[in-house]
């Protein structure tokens, strides 16, 4: 006899006005906005003005021109045109225009275009053209364009035009352009790592902050993130 493996079943349930919904095929409607599964395991999500769904570590979910979204327990995550965004507990997610986005536990994030984000408990990160940022826990961080951001706990940090940044116990530390300040955790105390920093060729090969080794850009390698996304020079 061959034994048959039971495939996990991808099953979403969706949350609006205080009352669940299963969706495993088909389409779901309301005065709001559609939902419906694609294909099996994928659930495509459009112009609801609150919704929360829920999955079961399984499954993709695209959500698009939606007001308020929360998602928990969903394999793969991509947003465009929403407002807000609450992520808990999720593999990787893709963030295309969201104007507060707020993620605790997820893998690979990418996000472009986003005026607050909050992230807490990821993978490698990539964010592009972002007001305030604020990361804790992480993997690798690149940061292109950002008004204000603040890391702490992450793995290799690369950072270009970026007003002001603060940087709390990562690893390497990259500076293209902008403000960076160092803070060592051993230490506990402030380096500037000068006021501006226009080209990454005006840092030395090697400097050295408090007991921690500050790479020259040239010097990381790229960074390659699962959902198919290089960061190349």
């Amino acid at each position: 006899m061959v034994a048959v493996q039971e495939q996990p079943s991808c099953d979403f349930t969706l949350i609006i006005d205080g009352s669940e919904t299963v969706i495993t095929e088909g389409v779901f409607k309301s005065r709001d906005g559609i939902a419906k599964i694609t294909s099996p395991g994928n659930l495509q999500v459009s112009r609801f003005r609150s919704i929360h769904v829920r999955g079961n570590n399984t499954g993709s979910v695209s959500f698009d021109r939606c007001t308020s979204i929360c998602v928990e327990g969903v394999r793969e995550i991509s947003i465009t045109r929403c407002k807000q965004a609450q992520i808990e507990q999720s593999g990787n997610i893709l963030i295309n225009s969201c104007k507060e986005l707020k993620v605790n536990g997820a893998g690979n994030l990418r996000v472009t275009r986003c005026k607050f984000t909050h992230l807490v408990s990821c993978g490698n990160v990539m964010i592009n053209r972002c007001k305030m940022l604020t990361v804790d826990w992480t993997g690798s961080v690149c940061v292109t364009r950002c008004k204000t951001a603040q890391l702490s706990r992450c793995g290799g940090v690369r950072i270009d035009r970026c007003r002001s940044a603060d940087v709390f116990s990562c690893s390497n530390v990259s500076v293209l352009r902008g403000k960076v300040n160092y803070v060592s955790e051993m230490q506990g105390e402030q380096v500037v790592m000068g006021v501006k920093v226009n080209y990454a060729s005006e840092l030395p090969e090697q400097q050295v902050a408090m007991g921690e080794k500050v790479n020259n850009a040239s010097e990381l390698p790229e960074q390659q993130f699962e959902m198919g996304v290089k960061v190349v020079e």
